[in-house]
């Protein structure tokens, strides 16, 4: 695991966590009812400062590493799905706000103190270029902790001008809007990651300032450290790390006090005194354990040769989804194997363990870590070409200094 370039409030963010513990525990119930993250989480998560966590110091942030990002998921997401979920969602979503808006964008969605923000990246609407700005017309789906966010952040795809392709800028935009110019639709009924809130939402041909947009996936950091100038997959990918293995942690932790009380009916002795289970519980603690090592060596050899100078190979774009992928399923097997292990009692909506293996089987369908990732390491490894989009590495700044 690398431990150079790591954020000094890594300790305190981490206290941070611990200390919304109780009350995430408390609500966990009422988010899984409410289909979105319950407000006495969102009022926690807000007075713990830890939705400022990724942005840039110059807004408020502590311009976290992806390491330490990738702990706070995990420790938060042991806590509770929605909790961990929906905080690396609206703790990213303000640091783009933050570190590639122009200045009087910032001053905007800033002004009234640090916003929550929430949306989906992924370009589903068109921009209409007019004085001053775009008109958005769109629908997105997927909008997790949009329910509690005051800005919502999206992308969309510049139309053409009379039927030409726009003379200059970027073809597709990231944009901020306020909440109330935003339709959320009631979509987001589920059986996994019911908690998030991640409902589709639609824009409807509302104006957007061109101070509250920026090009998208490769804006150029406008403020902020190095990590802002990460390309788009190795900055959101250890937030699905860190919440894949915390699921995964969380599981073997509700585990191990049903299994000792659990009760075979056929051989009339524990489950937890079965040498079968013992050798399987062992197995599962292993490969967590190994994923997780694999992950932070992953992300951590590509942040420290990010941190050395150069660009990112299409090598370690691959390492990353793979490392991703990965987790993910690793997860997914762990948790699978303590369900299962449990008993009937896992049935009942009163116990967690059922939770989080909806959760974390809701998490495999997510297009970060979606299973081609394996075929393209191993194309890769045969020497074809896997470039992509995303890998592309952001604009230079414009005169914005560096750490």
């Amino acid at each position: 695991m690398s431990t150079s370039h790591r954020s000094p409030a890594r300790a305190d963010l981490l206290a941070q966590v611990e200390r919304i513990k109780e009350i995430a525990l408390r609500h966990a119930d009422d988010s899984e009812r409410g289909r979105t993250l319950a407000p006495p989480v969102v009022d926690a998560l807000r007075a713990s400062g830890l939705l400022k966590m990724c942005a840039p110091r110059e807004v408020g942030g502590d311009e976290i590493d992806p390491l330490t990002h990738l702990e706070i998921a995990e420790a938060a997401a042991r806590i509770d799905t929605a909790t961990g979920w929906s905080l690396s969602i609206n703790a990213y979503s303000a640091a783009c706000a933050g570190a590639y808006l122009p200045d009087a964008g910032v001053e905007r969605v800033f002004q009234r103190g640090f916003p929550i923000v929430a949306g989906a990246l992924l370009p589903a609407g068109v921009a209409r270029r007019v004085p001053g700005g775009y008109v958005i017309r769109g629908r997105w789906a997927f909008g997790s902790a949009i329910r509690h966010a005051g800005w919502v952040i999206s992308s969309a795809a510049v139309a053409p001008e009379d039927g030409q392709p726009p003379a200059e800028g970027p073809g597709l935009i990231t944009f901020l809007i306020e909440r109330e110019h935003v339709r959320i639709e009631d979509t987001w009924d589920t059986s996994g990651m019911r908690g998030t809130g991640s409902d589709h939402y639609q824009v409807e041909d509302a104006f957007v300032a061109e101070e509250l947009t920026f090009p998208f996936s490769n804006a150029p950091a406008q403020r902020g450290g190095l990590v802002f100038s990460l390309p788009t997959l190795p900055s959101v990918m250890p937030a699905h790390v860190g919440f894949a293995l915390g699921v995964a942690q969380r599981a073997l932790d509700e585990l191990l006090p049903m299994a000792s009380r659990r009760v075979n009916m056929w051989t009339s002795t524990r489950v937890a005194d079965s040498p079968a289970f013992q050798m399987d519980l062992g197995r599962a603690a292993a490969k967590l354990a190994a994923t997780r090592a694999y992950a932070f060596s992953v992300i951590g050899s590509v942040w420290d040769r990010f941190n050395a100078g150069g660009p990112l190979s299409i090598e370690e774009h691959s390492a990353i989804r793979l490392a991703g992928a990965h987790a993910t399923d690793v997860a997914a097997e762990v948790t699978t194997f303590a369900y299962r292990a449990a008993g009937a009692s896992v049935l009942y909506a009163s116990c967690p363990l059922q939770q989080y293996f909806r959760d974390i089987h809701g998490a495999t369908q997510h297009i970060a870590v979606s299973d081609d990732a394996y075929q393209a390491f191993g194309r890769l490894r045969l020497g074809h070409d896997v470039s992509h989009p995303l890998f592309a590495p952001r604009s230079p700044r414009d005169s914005v200094g560096g750490e």
